[in-house]
């Protein structure tokens, strides 16, 4: 018997965490929150900011948009 934890049981200690971005549901298995600011900004891996993060005022369009042709 070993003094020292094994790979399993420090994995087992991590709390579940889905590898998809809450907001966009993008595979980003490193999304964090980061304070920019007085600003509680959605990164997808602490420097790429999530294309449908609201604080920076997005907010899904109620009906597609229609394409001038």
């Amino acid at each position: 018997m070993s003094v020292f934890a094994s790979c399993a049981d420090l994995l087992d200690a991590l709390p579940a965490r889905s590898s998809r971005c809450p907001a966009c549901g993008t595979h980003a298995p490193a999304w964090v929150r980061v304070e920019i600011d007085g600003l509680s900004v959605l990164t997808h891996d602490g420097d790429l900011i999530c294309p449908r993060n609201r604080s920076f005022g997005y907010t899904p369009a109620p009906a597609p948009l229609a394409v001038a042709a």
